[in-house]
């Protein structure tokens, strides 16, 4: 078992990964791997979004409400379908870092649970955690998909918008 603050390391350094890993020059400007991964076609969005899914099991590990796990699964499908439109979806990513604000609420929400009782190692995944998380991400990466298929296919894509 990991404890608690492992766990919170793990989301940040994810959200970090994701978000505002690299630097752009000597600029204060930062980007990360969603607003790279925008510019592949259909398969890009989808996996950013699933790697964003990864937050959700560690919350839902960590023990964060369900109305929060719901807004995180808002805040992704947002960021995805945001993301599916050429050009605009890559600067969206690129300015609103939605996976930094993702970490934001379950540690927040841990933050608030500790004031009352801290536990010092996060439980086990159960087999109810491993169906909750799918069962709400599941339908956001397939209309994800379907939107940047659908795009794709009437060549709606970064090339075209570009080229």
């Amino acid at each position: 078992m990991a404890t608690v603050r492992v766990k919170e390391q793990q989301v940040e350094t994810l959200a970090h990964l994701l978000d505002d890993a690299f630097r752009l020059g000597t600029s204060r400007v930062r980007f990360g791997l969603d607003p790279l991964l925008g510019f592949v076609p259909v398969v890009g969005d989808v996996l950013v979004t699933v790697c964003g899914a990864v937050i959700l099991v560690i919350a839902r590990q960590l023990g964060v409400p369900i109305i929060v796990l719901i807004r995180m699964t808002y805040n992704l499908l947002v960021n995805g379908l945001l993301g599916t439109v050429p050009l605009v979806g890559d600067l969206y990513s690129f300015q609103f870092m939605y996976h930094a604000k993702n970490t934001a609420l379950p540690l927040r929400a841990v933050k608030r649970r500790d004031e009352v009782a801290c536990d010092i190692v996060a439980p086990s995944l159960s087999l109810v955690d491993l169906l909750v998380v799918p069962a709400m991400m599941v339908p956001v990466v397939l209309l994800i998909g379907y939107v940047s298929l659908w795009l794709w296919d009437r060549e709606i894509h970064l090339v075209q918008v570009l080229f």
